[in-house]
């Protein structure tokens, strides 16, 4: 399969709030419509450009999967790193070495922003043992999950 990664821009939009919406879709087992996040991603696109990136990968001309990383600063990584908000790839073509390819897209990015670490959160191994197992194979290491308190 031919694929092309490139760096989405505020023009993706659209692109970026339709990948995201197909992940949150399965993640939550509900659908998520695209239009419910098309603000905030002109959003992080508009305000925080030099520390989010989204990288698109195309089969010709189709969106066939994205990741998005957050640059952040943490005294445990000595300084700035990449934190993986997220990563999706259309399910008919899974298992084709797309999120080999995004994955490597955001550690050329780290390694020229000079991070330190990248990190992801970690999803319930129990229901998404594929998924803990991809990352594990591409080198990440297992330090418990995240914790999360909703302010609104």
């Amino acid at each position: 399969m031919r694929v092309s990664i490139r760096k989405a821009n505020l023009k993706d939009v659209d692109l970026v709030a339709e990948m995201a919406a197909g992940l949150l879709s399965e993640l939550s087992e509900r659908t998520v419509c695209k239009n419910e996040l098309l603000d905030v991603c002109e959003g992080l696109f508009n305000i925080q450009n030099h520390l989010y990136t989204v990288f698109l990968a195309f089969r010709e001309e189709e969106c066939i999967g994205m990741i998005s990383v957050h640059e952040v600063t943490s005294l445990y990584a000595r300084g700035s790193m990449g934190v993986i908000q997220e990563l999706y790839v259309r399910p008919e073509v899974r298992s084709d070495g797309l999120g080999d390819k995004l994955i490597q897209s955001v550690k050329e990015q780290g390694a020229k922003c000079g991070w330190k670490i990248i990190e992801v959160g970690a999803p319930n191994p129990e229901k998404w043992s594929r998924t803990v197992s991809f990352y594990k194979r591409k080198g990440f290491e297992e330090k418990g999950p995240r914790l999360r308190f909703k302010l609104t």
